[in-house]
This record gives structure tokens, sequence and C-alpha cells, in this order.
């Protein structure tokens, strides 16, 4: 437990943490600082294992202790023999860019994503554009846990200056929408408040912000779109300000909910399609893998159907 002689020299790491495409713990109560560091040297050694080139991309996301346990997990990485590239604070999406914009083959970026705080965790990837899967993460709790960690010499620490100037200017380097949309960007609080408002405003949207200003407490709810709070607190914004949509982010920005100008949440399989629906104009006979937790909505749209388009349902993650 915290405040002990133990927790500060010994790693503590709940086998459970390790989930089938990522890892996930309360910190303090299933991992400490210790722990992370082991899970860098495990993550560092798997990346040998593997044969890739150790160099990764490192972020964090925003909340009161992210930015340390970053820090910890670096150290380990470092030990490992890993070059590391920090981008700082971070969208779990800004780190999955920097693979490729900063041509560096590994990521491992820090964040708890929807969940509450108190939680942390740690997305990796070791062959762009995929991250781990059942596979990769069965060995890397296999390393971590037995402490088969392998130290080796050359790791090194960059901190990459101003990265997310570099994803919002390939994000927003195109032509702007004409259609004018006065949009509800709500972020609760989380990382989604530093990026998404200028983002949405360089590309041509007005912008109605909703709990853009960062604060790791997340005083009105946690940001999650799936959450009916911030939902209930999106729709009233979108009727209040008279908006076109409502986009609702969560803690790290991989995830968007998204509400009409009535106010009413169009569920997210129905955005799939609408995408799909895009996608399969340009791609004609296309398959599409859904998540298994959508509706038949894929299978049976008639827009999809007449382009040719198959869906193929597989497991979250």
């Amino acid at each position: 437990s915290v405040n002990t002689y133990g927790y500060e020299t010994l790693p503590m790491v709940k086998p459970t943490g390790f989930r089938e495409y990522d890892a996930r713990w309360l910190f303090e109560k299933e991992i400490n600082l210790m722990g992370v560091q082991a899970l860098g040297m495990g993550l560092g050694t798997l990346i040998r294992e593997m044969g890739v080139k150790p160099e990764i991309v490192t972020g964090h996301d925003f909340r009161g202790y992210s930015s340390a346990i970053k820090m910890a997990l670096i150290t380990g990485l470092m030990a490992s023999g890993c070059k590391v590239h920090d981008i700082g604070l971070a969208l779990s999406p800004m780190a999955y860019f920097a693979q490729f914009d900063l041509d560096v083959p590994c990521v491992a970026m820090v964040t708890a994503s929807h969940n509450d705080n108190g939680w942390t965790g740690v997305k990796m990837g070791a062959q762009r554009p995929v991250t781990f899967g059942p596979d990769e993460m069965a060995r890397l709790k296999e390393i971590v846990l037995s402490g088969a960690y392998r130290t080796a010499e050359g790791g090194s620490y960059v901190f990459v200056e101003n990265f997310p100037d570099r994803y919002i200017a390939d994000l927003t380097n195109r032509a702007p929408i004409r259609r004018k949309l006065k949009v509800v960007a709500a972020c609760g609080n989380g990382t989604a408040g530093a990026f998404a408002p200028q983002i949405l405003e360089r590309i041509g949207v007005e912008v109605v912000p909703l709990d853009t200003q960062l604060d790791h407490t997340f005083p009105r709810y946690n940001p999650n779109p799936e959450d009916m709070e911030m939902l209930h607190a999106i729709a009233h914004a979108v009727k209040e300000h008279g908006a076109d949509v409502g986009l609702g982010f969560d803690g790290d920005g991989d995830r968007c909910g998204v509400v009409d100008n009535e106010g009413e949440e169009i569920f997210a399989d129905k955005i799939g399609v609408m995408l799909a629906r895009d996608l399969s104009a340009l791609h004609p006979g296309a398959i599409f893998v859904v998540d298994v937790k959508s509706t038949g909505l894929f299978a049976t749209d008639p827009v999809l159907r007449a382009n040719g388009v198959k869906a193929d349902y597989w497991k979250t993650g």
C-alpha cells in the first residue's frame, strides 16, 4: 500500500491490468511508479525481441499524474536501450501520427482514455499503423511479471518541441468547409480542450466551446461521450446556441460522440454508416470491419448494399 517502505522499493503491477489490446490500472492501488518503470523495461525488451528498431514515441494525456507516469515509463524504456521521442501532452491519435511524421516505429501513449480519475494506462504499438493485440500483450505481461527484462546500452531521450502544431497543420492543410456550421465542441475539461476547438476553427467552423478549459479534476463530468451527463450537457448547449451539431470528445481525443441540431444523440453505428456511405462511393465493393457491438445497419443499409459493401463484424479493440 501507499506510504510504506515496500511501495517505494518494489514494483507493483496488478496482472489483470494487462488487457487484450492495451493496459489499464488504478494508479497507486494497482500499479506504482516502479511498476511503470518495470513496464517500460518490459516494453523495450519486447520491442527488441520482435526485431523492431528500438525507437519509440511517447506522449501523455491531461491528468494530474500522467506526466509522472510517462517519465517513469521513459526511464524503463531508456534502460532497455530505446531512443525515446517525447511529444509531451497529446491526444492518442497525435501519438500515432507522430510514428509516421517522425519516422519512429513504436509508440507508448500514457492515457486512461475515457476512464474516471485515478485510472491510468498505456496504449502501445511496434508495427505501425497497428497497436498491440492479444499476442503482444500476453508476451509483455509475461516479461514484466517474471522480471525477464533485458537492459541494453544506447537509450536516449529527446523532447520534440511544438509537435501539436505539426499535427494540427496536417489536419487543417486542406480546403475549409464550405457550408457554414456552428459546432459545440465539448471536451469535459480533458486533453481535447487544448486542441479540438482550434482545429475546428481552422477548418472554417464556428465553435461554441463547452468545458474546453483544461482541469484534471474534471469538475463537471468525466470526459466520456458515452456518459449521459456529458451528452445531456452537449444537447443543452446545442439547443441554447442554435448549433448545427455537437461533438463530444473523450479524455485522450480518440472517441467522439455526436448530438444533432435537435439535441438528440446520433449513435455510433449510424455515424459509422454515414462515413461508410461516403467511403463506399469512392471504393465500391469494399469490406468494412465493424465493431461487434454495432447493430446490423452496416449489413442492411440500402446505400451500402447498392455499392456492394460487405461488413465484417469483429470484436472490440
